[in-house]
């Protein structure tokens, strides 16, 4: 999953947003980051969690940017909350912890922010911006702006397959999320 996708999941818990939005930003051990608060290292931890759950999942068989795309596209379906107003909400959450959080992510977040990418995830144009930013990021050749076209040619099965995984992830970090919250407890 991918920036939307981390929030959503972290939705009902606001103070781990922040840590699990910016948990790519964070390489290595956890216990390397001992400095930072709990909330943010329990937020990495549900992020490498998410990112662990997607990459054996049978059901995603395109970039997890796509899966953002899906998201969006489909927010009534999985929210009873207004798609501005839950971004509104990723950001408060953000913002509150950002001086806390990796630089890079800092910048980052700045850019998704300033150029509204949230906003871009819903429509085709919007995530062919998306994927080539991405692309261009990676910094090796890739054929990421082809998943655009092959996810167009084959969405109907794709989006069923998005569908049917966020059921899974969602179900597989509320269990996460109740025992990490009952090992604190």
């Amino acid at each position: 999953m991918n920036f939307l996708g981390h929030a959503y999941i972290a939705r009902n818990h606001p103070n781990l947003i922040a840590g699990n939005f910016a948990g790519d930003s964070y390489k290595g051990k956890i216990e390397n980051f001992s400095n930072l608060p709990e909330d943010i290292l329990n937020g990495i931890r549900l992020h490498r969690f998410i990112d662990d759950f997607t990459d054996s999942s049978k059901n995603v068989i395109a970039s997890d940017i796509l899966l953002d795309h899906h998201l969006s596209r489909e927010w009534s379906s999985y929210s009873d909350h207004n798609y501005q107003e839950f971004v509104d909400f990723v950001y408060e959450n953000t913002d509150a912890q950002l001086n806390e959080l990796h630089p890079e992510f800092q910048w980052m977040y700045s850019k998704l922010k300033q150029y509204g990418w949230l906003f871009d995830y819903p429509s085709i144009p919007g995530i062919s911006k998306i994927m080539e930013l991405f692309s261009r990021r990676i910094g090796f050749e890739n054929d990421l702006l082809k998943t655009v076209d092959i996810y167009q040619t084959r969405q109907t099965e794709i989006d069923q397959l998005f569908h049917d995984f966020l059921i899974e992830i969602n179900e597989a970090s509320a269990i996460f999320l109740l025992e990490k919250l009952q090992q604190k407890s």
